[in-house]
C-alpha cells in the first residue's frame, strides 16, 4: 500500500468515526473535491469539483464566483434584515431604518404634499438679494457627500474631514467639486453627437420640472441653468486628474481662498458653512475652487437662483410626487441606457441601504456576524501578520533601512475585521415614517454635524469606510489600515464550520495578500507615518523585481485560452501579493498545530484543508469572451490560475503527492521564494 493510499484511508476512517463529512467538530473540504483528477494536474478543478459540477454561470452574467455567490447572499439577507424591521419598539436602530424605508414606500402621503416639503428651501432661494445673501446660502448647503473615493458631490462644493496624506496628525478638511446635474464635465463639454443630443434633453428636462414646480418663463431658465452648469464644468478637473492622490498636497489656507479664488466672500461662505474657525482646507481640484468664485461673482442673481431652485428639486425627486420621479427616469434612464424604472419598492429598497447604511450595519453585523466570529478572525489576522512580519525580517535582497520601514508600518498596521471597533449613536437623529424628504434632510445634516465634530481631531486610522453589509473590502494606505468587511467573511471566503486550517488557507491567504501589499511596490508609496513618501531604494526594486520576475515568466506560460497567455507583467504585483499571502498564512497555520506537528498523519491531513481552503476561496467561473477581456486588462490572474500559486509551496507536494510529469510540478529549485 502506497503512502497516498494510507492517507486517503486515513481521513476516510476519521470522517466514518465522526460522521459523513465531519473531522471531530469540523466540516472536513475532502468531500468536496474531486478525487478523478490528480491535485498536480489540475489542483483548482481537484479542489472545487463538487461546485463546478454544480454551478453554472446565471444567465446574463459574465462569470460566477465565490465573491458573486457572497454578494447575492447579501442581498438577501439585508433585504430580510429590512423586512423584519418594521417589527422591531419604536425606538430602536432597526425600527428608526424600517420608517425610513416606510416614508420612502408611501406614495399616498408624496402625492398629498405635492412639493409643500421643499417649500421652505424654495423660500430661501427666493429670499437670495444679492451676492452676499448667495453666498451665504451657498455655505449653508455646503454638505459631507464626499471622501478619498468619491471626489464629485452632489453640491457646489463637498466637504470631507478625514485624515491627510501627509502624515498629519489630526483630520485635515478636503473640498471637493461637484454641482453638475449631469454625470462629470465631459458631459458638457463633448461634440460627440450623443452628448449633444442629451445636452438637448437635459435642457428640456430642467425646464419641465420647473414648470411641474409652478414656475413660469421655463425655457429661459433652464437655458440659464445648462449655461451655468456648463461654465461650472468648463473650471473642473477631469476624472483622471482627480483621482490623483497628490491633489492633497494643495492645501490653502484662508489667504489663500481670498488670493486664488477671488469674486466670492470666503467669510461669508465658510461662517455660514460653521467653518468660521477652519484655517487650513485641502482644494483637491484648486481650478473648480477658482471657477466657482469667478462664476458667482460673473453670473447674474437670477441664474444662479434658478439653478439653485432646480437642483432642489433634484436632490428630493424620488420622494416628491410621481410626475417628478417620472421625468426624472426619463431624463437619467437615457444616461444610463436604463430601459425602465425600476418599481418603487426596490427604489425605497437601494434608497435605504445608501442612506441608512451605518445603522444597517449594525444591523447586519448584530445578526450575521457574531463576536465570537469577529474575535476569531482577528486572531488568524494577527497571527497571519506575524507570520508575514518575520518573512520580511528573513528576506536578503531588502536593505537594512528598507527593512526597517516595512516593519514599522506593520507594527502599527490596523487591520479591522468584520465591523468597526465603536458603533454611531443614534440619539440625534428623528425619522418619520410619513416624511420621505423631512428625513433625507435629517441625515443629511448628521451626517455634517458629525463631519464637522472630527475637525481637529487626532487622525482614527480605525476610523471605517466600508459598511459591514457591503461584500468587499477596502485598503487604506493613508490610515495604514485595511477594513474588511462582515458581508465577505462569509463561505468560502470564511467558514466557521470548518477546521483552522481551512480557515487559514481561505481567509488568511487573503489576509496575507493585503498586507503584503503595505510593503511592497504599492505601499512603498506611503511610509510608516502615513505621509506619500517613497522608501524604497533603487536597488531594493531592482532586488525585488529580479525575483518578480521568476514568478511572472511562470504565470505568462499559463494559457487559459488556447490563443491567449496570461500577461505576467500586468498581473505580477497581484501573483507576488497572492504568493506572499499563502506563505504568510501557511506560516500562522502550522504554528497553531502546537504539540501536535509531530504527528505527521494528522499534519498532512491538516495540510490538506489548508490548501483546499485556499482553493475554494477562489472558486469561479467565466464565459469565453469575458475571460479574453479579463486576460488583456486586469491586474489579477484568472481565479483558476491563482490557485496554481501553491506549486511553490513545498508542503503541498507533500500534502497532495504531487510527482514530476504532473503539469503542475516545479522542481524545487524552480519554486519561487520572493518574502
Amino acid at each position: 500500500m502506497n503512502k497516498r493510499t494510507t492517507t486517503i484511508m486515513l481521513v476516510l476512517i476519521l470522517m466514518l468515526s465522526c460522521g459523513a463529512g465531519t473531522v471531530g467538530n469540523w466540516r472536513s473540504l475532502e468531500r468536496d473535491v474531486n478525487p478523478s483528477i490528480k491535485p498536480g494536474d489540475d489542483f483548482f478543478a481537484y479542489a472545487n469539483g463538487s461546485w463546478l459540477k454544480s454551478t453554472e454561470i446565471p444567465t446574463g452574467k459574465e462569470r460566477w464566483n465565490a465573491r458573486n455567490e457572497i454578494g447575492d447572499l447579501t442581498i438577501q439577507q439585508v433585504a430580510k434584515l429590512l423586512d423584519n424591521a418594521i417589527n422591531e419598539p419604536e425606538g430602536s436602530i432597526a425600527r428608526m431604518v424600517a420608517n425610513f424605508r416606510a416614508a420612502y414606500l408611501n406614495e399616498t402621503a408624496i402625492e398629498a404634499r405635492g412639493i409643500a416639503p421643499i417649500k421652505p428651501l424654495l423660500d430661501n432661494i427666493d429670499r437670495v438679494k444679492d451676492k452676499t445673501s448667495l453666498t451665504q446660502l451657498l455655505g449653508r448647503g455646503l454638505r459631507a457627500d464626499v471622501n478619498w473615493a468619491n471626489y464629485q458631490s452632489s453640491n457646489l462644493l463637498g466637504l470631507s474631514v478625514e485624515s491627510g496624506n501627509n502624515g498629519e496628525k489630526t483630520n485635515v478638511a478636503f473640498l471637493m467639486q461637484g454641482g453638475l446635474g449631469l454625470p462629470d464635465r465631459e458631459y458638457y463639454l463633448s461634440t460627440e453627437p450623443r452628448m449633444q443630443a442629451l445636452r438637448i434633453s437635459y435642457q428640456n428636462y430642467i425646464g419641465h420640472q420647473l414648470m411641474q414646480a409652478g414656475f413660469d418663463r421655463v425655457a429661459q431658465r433652464a437655458e440659464a441653468v445648462i449655461a451655468l452648469e456648463t461654465l461650472l464644468a468648463k473650471t473642473q478637473s477631469t476624472r483622471e486628474a482627480s483621482d490623483n492622490d497628490h491633489n492633497a498636497d494643495n492645501l490653502w489656507t484662508r489667504a489663500n481662498f481670498t488670493r486664488l479664488a477671488p469674486g466670492m466672500d470666503w467669510s461669508v461662505y465658510f461662517t455660514a458653512a460653521g467653518l468660521a474657525h477652519q484655517e487650513t482646507f485641502v482644494a483637491w481640484q484648486p481650478s473648480a475652487v477658482t471657477g466657482l468664485a469667478a462664476l458667482v461673482a460673473s453670473q447674474p442673481l437670477e441664474a444662479w437662483k434658478d439653478y439653485l431652485r432646480f437642483h432642489v428639486l433634484e436632490t428630493f425627486v424620488d420622494v416628491l410626487p410621481h410626475a417628478f420621479a417620472d421625468s426624472a427616469f426619463a431624463m437619467h434612464g437615457a444616461v444610463t441606457n436604463q430601459l425602465q424604472p425600476s418599481p418603487r419598492a426596490q427604489r425605497a429598497l437601494e434608497a435605504t441601504k445608501v442612506v441608512m447604511s451605518d445603522a444597517i450595519g449594525r444591523m447586519y453585523a448584530e445578526r450575521y456576524f457574531s463576536a465570537k466570529q469577529k474575535a476569531l478572525v482577528e486572531k488568524i489576522a494577527a497571527n497571519v501578520i506575524a507570520a508575514f512580519r518575520k518573512r520580511v525580517e528573513a528576506v536578503t535582497w531588502m536593505s537594512p533601512g528598507t527593512k526597517a520601514e516595512a516593519l514599522a508600518k506593520l507594527k502599527t498596521l490596523y487591520f479591522g475585521m468584520g465591523y468597526p471597533k465603536t458603533w454611531q449613536g443614534y440619539s440625534d437623529l428623528t425619522i418619520d415614517a410619513e416624511d420621505a424628504i423631512g428625513n433625507l434632510q435629517r441625515v443629511a445634516d448628521r451626517n455634517y454635524r458629525h463631519t464637522l465634530s472630527r475637525l481637529g481631531q487626532p487622525v482614527d486610522v480605525t476610523k471605517w469606510w466600508i459598511a459591514p453589509q457591503t461584500a468587499g473590502a477596502v485598503l487604506l494606505f493613508q490610515q495604514n489600515a485595511y477594513n474588511f468587511a462582515a458581508a465577505l467573511l462569509q463561505a468560502p471566503k470564511f467558514d466557521s464550520t470548518t477546521s483552522d486550517a481551512a480557515s487559514y488557507g481561505a481567509i488568511g491567504a487573503i489576509v496575507g495578500h493585503e498586507v503584503s501589499h503595505f510593503v511592497d511596490l504599492l505601499g512603498a508609496e506611503w511610509d510608516a507615518e502615513r505621509r506619500m513618501r517613497h522608501w524604497w531604494t533603487p536597488e531594493d526594486k531592482l532586488q525585488f523585481q529580479t525575483a518578480a520576475d521568476a514568478l511572472s515568466n511562470q504565470v505568462s506560460a499559463y494559457h487559459p485560452l488556447p490563443d491567449v497567455a496570461i500577461n505576467g507583467k500586468l498581473t505580477q504585483t497581484e501573483n507576488v501579493a497572492d504568493l506572499a499571502g499563502l506563505n504568510a498564512a501557511f506560516d500562522a497555520y502550522r504554528k497553531t498545530l502546537g504539540d501536535k506537528i509531530t504527528n505527521k498523519a494528522y499534519v498532512r491531513q491538516q495540510d490538506r484543508e489548508f490548501f483546499i481552503g485556499f482553493a475554494q476561496s477562489w472558486r469561479g467561473k467565466t464565459r469565453d469572451e469575458a475571460l479574453r477581456n479579463l486576460l488583456a486588462t486586469d491586474s489579477h490572474a484568472p481565479e483558476s490560475y491563482r490557485i496554481a500559486t501553491v506549486r511553490n509551496i513545498d508542503a503541498w507536494y507533500d500534502a497532495f503527492d504531487v510527482q514530476p510529469g504532473q503539469r503542475l510540478y516545479l522542481e524545487p529549485k524552480a519554486r519561487v521564494r520572493i518574502w
